[in-house]
């Protein structure tokens, strides 16, 4: 099963430059991860949401990041905590990081062996 979380936004420091990292930036973050429920309609055997966000917002407001490649990286270890995801991709956006661009983006993906 497929769960995507589609434009949570951070508030994190992030930037190459000083002045990026004096002020949060609102970074929004794409989630996609893929877990077996079991076949049953059983809020205990499915993966919870809250908890994944809460764990995204932790891992993000741990530290400041220059890159959003190590961001991204810090989203993707939180995630895969949960033993039950098998695969997991995160997109993180920066807007306003390049002119003439709406945002740029990085995208880093893991599966479990």
């Amino acid at each position: 099963m497929l769960i995507s979380i589609d434009q949570l936004t951070l508030k994190v420091f992030v930037g190459v430059h000083e002045a990026e990292q004096r002020k949060l930036r609102s970074i929004p973050v794409d989630i996609r991860f893929d877990y077996e429920p079991g076949g049953v309609d059983d809020v205990s055997a499915a993966v919870d949401y809250e908890e994944i966000r809460r764990r995204v917002l932790e891992a993000a407001g741990k530290k400041r990041f220059r890159l959003i490649e190590t961001l991204a990286k810090a989203i993707l270890d939180a995630i895969k905590r949960d033993s039950r995801i098998s695969s997991a991709t995160v997109v993180v956006h920066k807007p306003g990081a390049l002119h003439g661009a709406r945002s740029v983006s990085v995208s880093a993906e893991w599966r479990r062996a």
